[in-house]
């Protein structure tokens, strides 16, 4: 009984010297962990936060923060927040105010000059890391009734000329300077800044459907009393404005139907539901494939011209120059 007791405490000891080296081991591991993680972070390259370095080397290189807003696809507030986020981390001011806008300090030019110079390096090592086998990639922003009537149906024939250029489409009339998601490429009705070129003219007439007219003709402007008339919100003053025109201010047909996008007008006069605006460019296909009949082609109301806008950037980008060249080319045929 003796020796078995003696041999339970010898265990016991055992066990508890066991526990506490395990112990002593684990604190020296995590000690060691720390100590690692410690040097690996003075190791560290003392970097500020990339979107804030973009979006003040965009400023800085254009000269303002609307501009960069539009390069980066962000809004104004936007690049102004990531400076300030700069600013603070560095500890210097970057820009002071200038007038109704901005200049760069002493410190911001110099700052500048080096963020420019890394940005161009990381540009061209993208460039080559790129091969150019590789399909280029064309963000085009546009409106949805453009786009559905007038640019969707050419694009085979622009993907036929460039196959490796890959066009991403998304649909939007609004300002440019509010758009969040990056683009290279804006087309807008009208002038979208001074540096967009227009590319497609057109005039605007009321349009409707062979079988409406059929059932109730259309000699006269008057005639329109007895129709339903198709508006769009988006586009609101084009009755308005061709009545004027067409000497007859105070008319309003049988009945009015309103739409919110252009579109959804157009079709809706296809279908005979009525006679809408037709913007020429928009409704050619459908006039030459007898679904519109033009009315009073005679009296023809002047729209603002389609416009073209290529994001700026330190490179207008071959795709980008391609797709402008092509659809000035349509915008020529299209007259």
């Amino acid at each position: 009984m003796r020796g078995r007791s003696i041999s339970g405490k010898r265990s016991i000891v055992v066990t508890h010297f066991v526990s506490l080296w395990c112990r002593s081991l684990r604190w020296r591991t995590i000690e060691l962990v720390s100590a690692i993680c410690q040097e690996i972070s003075r190791m560290s390259r003392n970097i500020p936060p990339l979107n804030a370095i973009k979006a003040f080397e965009s400023a800085g290189r254009l000269g303002n923060l609307s501009g960069a807003a539009i390069e980066l696809g962000v809004t104004h507030g936007a690049v102004s927040r990531q400076i300030a986020i700069l600013e603070e981390w560095l500890g210097v001011r970057l820009f002071a105010k200038s007038g109704r806008g901005v200049a760069l300090t002493a410190e911001g030019r110099d700052f500048l000059a080096e963020t420019t110079k890394l940005m161009d390096g990381l540009s061209i090592a993208t460039d080559n890391l790129i091969k150019q086998d590789r399909p280029l990639l064309l963000r085009v922003n546009a409106p949805q009734t453009f786009a559905m009537r007038w640019l969707i149906p050419r694009l085979p024939a622009f993907s036929a000329l460039h196959p490796n250029v890959e066009v991403r489409l998304a649909a939007s009339i609004q300002p440019v300077e509010t758009i969040t998601d990056p683009f290279d490429v804006a087309i807008r009705r009208g002038s979208i800044s001074a540096a967009s070129t227009p590319f497609l003219a057109e005039t605007c007439i009321p349009v409707a459907s062979p079988s409406l007219l059929a059932r109730q003709p259309v000699e006269e402007v008057r005639d329109f009393e007895a129709h339903t008339l198709l508006h769009a919100e988006s586009v609101a003053h084009l009755w308005l404005d061709w009545l004027k025109l067409a000497g007859c201010p105070g008319l309003r047909g049988r009945a009015q139907l309103r739409f919110e996008p252009l579109y959804h007008s157009l079709q809706a006069a296809i279908d005979g539901v009525g006679i809408a605006m037709g913007p020429s460019a928009l409704v050619a296909a459908d006039i030459a494939a007898g679904r519109l009949v033009p009315l009073f082609p005679a009296i023809p109301l002047a729209m603002n011209d389609f416009h073209l806008l290529i994001v700026p950037g330190r490179d207008p980008g071959r795709n980008r120059q391609m797709f402008r060249r092509w659809i000035e080319e349509e915008g020529a045929r299209n007259d």
